[in-house]
């Protein structure tokens, strides 16, 4: 593989991924009024309770944690979550779903994967997900200094 090859991969799939979320965003606000990042942050509050806090967002989404607080925040004034002390350490919060906010996600995940089916088609994405997933492993030990 040249480096042609490797800047031509990296091009197509930074525009590729640009495209889709803009494209699965336009769905899901006109079908929903909520934005993707909206629909991730529930996803990711979801996955974790009962006990997502704030450092789960940051991580899953790769924002910081400073960012993920004032999601939260914006989460929060929406009615779309919620924030309760946690019992073991005064330092931090648990995030929850408000009934709103579960509903919120329902529809949102319904209004996405019919969009995804739309943008994918009849295409198999196992091997598409094999190779992002490699990827993303390789790049996870490449950022922790592990060079292989």
């Amino acid at each position: 593989m040249t480096v042609t090859d490797r800047m031509d991969f990296f091009d197509a799939l930074v525009r590729y991924e640009t495209d889709l979320w803009n494209a699965a965003e336009r769905e899901i606000q006109r079908e929903t009024g909520m934005g993707l990042g909206t629909l991730q942050a529930l996803r990711v509050i979801a996955r974790h309770t009962p006990v997502a806090r704030v450092n789960e967002l940051s991580r899953d989404l790769g924002i910081t944690i400073g960012a993920a607080s004032k999601f939260v925040d914006r989460l929060e004034r929406d009615g779309l979550a919620a924030r309760a002390p946690h019992p073991d350490d005064r330092r931090s919060s648990l995030v929850t779903l408000t009934q709103t906010g579960e509903g919120a996600r329902r529809e949102g995940e319904g209004a996405l994967d019919r969009s995804l089916e739309r943008l994918f088609g009849g295409v198999d994405l196992t091997a598409a997900t094999t190779l992002l997933t490699r990827l993303q492993a390789r790049l996870g030990t490449l950022s922790e200094g592990n060079e292989s």
